[in-house]
C-alpha cells in the first residue's frame, strides 16, 4: 500500500544514529503501523556500502512505508570509500538528480523527498516529472538553515497538476523556536495562496536543549515544537498543517564534547521533557527512581521506554546503563507520546507483549 501523507498525524525526522534507530525499533508494532517517519540517509558508520543504511531502516521499521531524505548534516570525509562515493552520486545534480530518482527503483517501501539543497530548478522539475510518472508520493523539505529563498521552488512545485505531494517546513534547531514562526508562516501562506488547503504541510524542527548544567532535578522543559505548531494553526485556518519534529534529537553539530557527562534520564510528556540529571553523583538507578516519582510518569503505559525506566530503578542490568540507551528511551517515549498526542489520556493499549 502506498504511503499517504494526507492521513498522517505526526511526521518525525529520524537521523540514522544508534539511539534513534533503537527507539524506533522498540516501538510497538501497532505504533509503527501508523507512524509516518522521514529517515535521513547517510553512510552507516564504517560500512562499506550505502545499502547497509537501507538495511538498518528495514531492520527497525520492517516492510512498512516511509519517506527518505538525504541527511542535511552529513559531510563526506573519504570520497574513495564506496558508501561515500554512492552518497555523493545521490546528491550530484549534474544528471538532474536522476541517480536519486532511480535509487527508489530498488527500494519500493521508500518514498522520496525532493532534493532541493543539491539541485537547480531543472533538476527539481526532473524529479517532479519522474516521481509523478512513477506514482511516487513525494515531500519537499524547505530548511531554514539553508538561508535561501524558496519562493521559486514553491511556485514550481505548486504548479504540478496533481496533489500527491506535501511540503515539510523545517525551522531547524533553536531553543527559541518561536522566533522562527514568521519565517515558517510566510512559506505556509505562499503555499496556501497557490493551492489552498489541498496540499499537506508538515511543520518541523527541534528545540531539545543543548546544555543541561543549569537544570534542577526533574525540571520541565517546554517542547517548543508544539508551541510553534499551535501558533501556526491559529494563524492559518485554511492550511492543512501536520505536526512534525526531530524526535527529541538535535543535529550532530549541536552540543556534545567536553568533560564526562553525568547520568541523565529524560521523561518525555506530551508538551515537555522533564530533565533528571545527576547532580550529586546519583547513578542511573537513583535517577530512575526519581523519574518514577514524577506525577507525570505514565504508570499505565507499557512500552519499551517505561520497561527500561522501571528496570533501571530496580538496578536490573538490562536497564539504562549509558547515555545512549537513555537517549533511546527518551526518543522511544517521545515518539509514542507525540503520535498519540490527541488521545493519550488514558494511555492507549499497545497490544504488544514486551520480550527482553
Amino acid at each position: 500500500m502506498a504511503i499517504s501523507i494526507r492521513t498522517a498525524s505526526y511526521v518525525p525526522t529520524i537521523f540514522l544514529r544508534n539511539a534513534e534507530l533503537q527507539a524506533v525499533s522498540e516501538l510497538p508494532d501497532s505504533t509503527k503501523d501508523i507512524l509516518t517517519p522521514i529517515f535521513c540517509l547517510k553512510p552507516w558508520a564504517t560500512a562499506k556500502m550505502l545499502q547497509n543504511s537501507m538495511t538498518k531502516i528495514k531492520d527497525v521499521f520492517g516492510e512498512r512505508q516511509y519517506f527518505l531524505d538525504i541527511d542535511p548534516f552529513y559531510s563526506v570525509e573519504d570520497p574513495t570509500r564506496p558508501a561515500q562515493e554512492e552518497f555523493m552520486a545521490l546528491v550530484d545534480s549534474s544528471d538532474n538528480n536522476q541517480t536519486w530518482i532511480d535509487f527508489f527503483n530498488q527500494h519500493p517501501n521508500a518514498s522520496p523527498c525532493l532534493q532541493v539543497n543539491h539541485s537547480n530548478m531543472l533538476a527539481i522539475s526532473n524529479q517532479i516529472e519522474h516521481f509523478t510518472a512513477r506514482e511516487k508520493t513525494f515531500l519537499v523539505r524547505l530548511e531554514r538553515e539553508k538561508n535561501a529563498s524558496f519562493s521559486e521552488i514553491i511556485t514550481e512545485v505548486c504548479s504540478t497538476d496533481h496533489a500527491n505531494y506535501g511540503f515539510v517546513i523545517d525551522a531547524g534547531w533553536s531553543r527559541d523556536l518561536l522566533s522562527r514562526a514568521v519565517w515558517v508562516d510566510g512559506i505556509v501562506k505562499q503555499i496556501v495562496s497557490l493551492r489552498g488547503d489541498s496540499i499537506p504541510i508538515v511543520v518541523t524542527g527541534s528545540s531539545f536543549p543543548d546544555s543541561f548544567t543549569k537544570f534542577s532535578m526533574g525540571q520541565a522543559v517546554e517542547v517548543k515544537e508544539r508551541s510553534l505548531f499551535a501558533r501556526l494553526q491559529g494563524d492559518n485556518n485554511q492550511a492543512r498543517l501536520i505536526y512534525g519534529d526531530w524526535a527529541s534529537s538535535r543535529s550532530p553539530s549541536e552540543g556534545g564534547g567536553g568533560a564526562p557527562i553525568p547520568p541523565r534520564i529524560d521523561l518525555a510528556t506530551s508538551k515537555t521533557w522533564e530533565i533528571f540529571r545527576s547532580q550529586e553523583e546519583e547513578s542511573f538507578p537513583d535517577i530512575a527512581q526519581l523519574v518514577l516519582q514524577s506525577p507525570n510518569y505514565p504508570s499505565g503505559l507499557h512500552i519499551w521506554a517505561t520497561y527500561m525506566i522501571e528496570a533501571t530503578a530496580l538496578s536490573d542490568p538490562n536497564g539504562i546503563r549509558s547515555l545512549q540507551r537513555a537517549a533511546a528511551v527518551r526518543i522511544n517515549m517521545h515518539l509514542y507520546r507525540q503520535l498519540n498526542f490527541a488521545n493519550f489520556n488514558p494511555a492507549p493499549d499497545t497490544d504488544d507483549d514486551y520480550i527482553e
